[in-house]
């Protein structure tokens, strides 16, 4: 094998910039800096001695490559690989089959090793995906000792960060959320992606005696810009940190739609080896649908189901917050008349221009008898009421001259600090409630967690179409209880 590192930098598809305001603007999320974060490189050895080839140069577009130690997995061995970029860091599942004993004699994983992936799409318009998991768990079969039968093994991994879960790496930075964020990825070496220019919650923030990823969850928990925004953060399989204000992308324009890259994911045989080229490969709009025109692309929607929670979160976190807290600062004390003890109504945030349009989930619809007279009475309780929650939020050690130099603050926290915690938390909990599960054809490198798409579901049972719809009056309905912008 080849000694050595080598960084991993993919290509920008995007440029910093500044996000417009403007109503019908079009939200993005902008790389702003790439990684640096050097990975395990796979190679095997040429036929000339010394020289090695890099295999994430030449992946297969039909099988992942995969190697654990010194040991690249053949294509038989793979029985299965499941990548989930859901949680704060991707994590990997991967089940294989041995049929000797080389690998669980020689190559099994100890503490610290490693799970290297590449995987290539069709086209290289689109980045490869090559990652390192270090491994965390394995499970084993059992094996018998009279015959010589295969191994199956089920890995489980996370994406690997040197140093992201280390306690030894103490910090603190002068500014705002989102300049720390940046500050601490640079130290790490690993990317930096938004949508946000800056936040508007200006203090020290300390990273002591804690590891990176909880300092970094801790400071999201805090972001504050505006009474309009919300934000969550995670890792993606590009190792950025992507420091997103929700609210922006729920907000960005629908009036158009991006375009994406055609990936053809059902013909293997015209596209079989590495021969893929950005010149073969056509646009088209980015729309997940089941309309039969996209049955041979990665956007083609295989089998769908939602998944309803709304309830369940509603009982979690309430339909609003009223939050109490006690702001403690040198200025409320020489000022009698200050304000100490506060209470904060919080709502989630919605859209005003669709309240009057689409379904809030915020209680079951008002039973109204003058209106309802055909339906059977339903007795009314007001959820939005019922289930407001009053959390103590407790002491708040304000600044309130940030604007001085900060051996002159007479507090530590930034005047947001902990209402921050309770926005940011509701509204995102929020979006849990009703959602769509969608699996497409193949693999779509085209789309990145928190991207603003439209789906689009055609019913095409006609009798099950006049049953929903007594107009109806073709055999594709276009579903409009779930098509829409995700």
């Amino acid at each position: 094998m080849a000694g050595g590192t080598y960084t991993y930098n993919p290509q920008s598809s995007g440029k910093p910039g500044t996000q417009p305001n403007s109503s019908g603007s079009k939200f993005r999320i902008y790389t702003v800096f790439n990684s640096k974060i050097q990975l395990d490189e796979i190679s095997f050895p040429q036929m000339t001695k010394g020289e090695t080839q890099k295999l994430e140069d030449v992946a297969s577009v039909e099988y992942p490559l995969i190697r654990i130690n010194d040991y690249i997995l053949g294509r038989n061995e793979i029985e299965s690989m499941t990548i989930e970029s859901i949680e704060f860091l991707p994590r990997i599942i991967l089940s294989c089959t041995f049929f000797n004993d080389v690998f669980v004699s020689r190559e099994m994983p100890k503490d610290g090793d490693l799970i290297s992936v590449a995987i290539r799409n069709k086209s290289d318009v689109l980045n490869i995906i090559r990652n390192d998991y270090v491994i965390t768990g394995v499970v084993t079969n059992p094996k018998p000792t009279t015959v010589n039968a295969p191994t199956r093994m089920t890995f489980f991994g996370e994406l690997f960060i040197p140093g992201l879960k280390s306690q030894k790496l103490d910090l603190s930075f002068l500014g705002t959320s989102m300049d720390a964020l940046k500050n601490f990825c640079i130290k790490l070496g690993l990317g930096f992606a938004s949508n946000e220019d800056n936040t508007d919650d200006k203090q020290i923030w300390l990273k002591a005696n804690t590891s990176g990823d909880i300092f970094i969850k801790d400071t999201i928990q805090r972001s504050w810009k505006d009474e309009q925004s919300f934000y969550d953060a995670w890792i993606d399989i590009y190792y950025n940190l992507n420091f997103i204000n929700i609210n922006k992308q729920l907000m960005s324009a629908e009036d158009k739609i991006d375009m994406a890259a055609m990936i053809n994911n059902l013909d293997n045989n015209q596209t079989y080896g590495v021969d893929t080229t950005q010149g073969e490969t056509q646009a088209m709009p980015k729309v997940f649908s089941n309309y039969m025109n996209h049955r041979t692309t990665s956007f083609y929607i295989n089998s769908w189901k939602p998944n309803n929670r709304s309830s369940t979160i509603t009982f979690q976190v309430g339909t609003k917050m009223t939050c109490e807290m006690f702001e403690h600062n040198i200025n409320s004390y020489v000022n009698s008349d200050a304000q100490k003890y506060w209470a904060l109504q919080i709502d989630p945030i919605y859209d005003k221009q669709k309240t009057n349009k689409y379904i809030i989930l915020r209680g079951r619809a008002t039973y109204d008898s003058s209106t309802n007279n055909k339906d059977l009475a339903r007795a009314n309780y007001s959820y939005v009421d019922l289930y407001e929650k009053f959390p103590w939020l407790g002491i708040q050690y304000t600044i309130s001259n940030p604007n001085d130099s900060n051996l002159k603050w007479d507090g530590n926290q930034h005047k947001n600090y902990l209402r921050a915690r309770v926005q940011n938390l509701i509204n995102n909990k929020e979006l849990e409630k009703l959602n769509l599960e969608i699996s497409v054809n193949g693999t779509n490198f085209n789309i990145i967690r928190a991207d603003k798409i439209p789906i689009v579901l055609v019913k095409k049972d006609a009798m099950e179409n006049l049953q929903i719809n007594q107009d109806a009056e073709m055999n594709d309905m276009l579903d409009m209880f779930y098509s829409g912008w995700y």
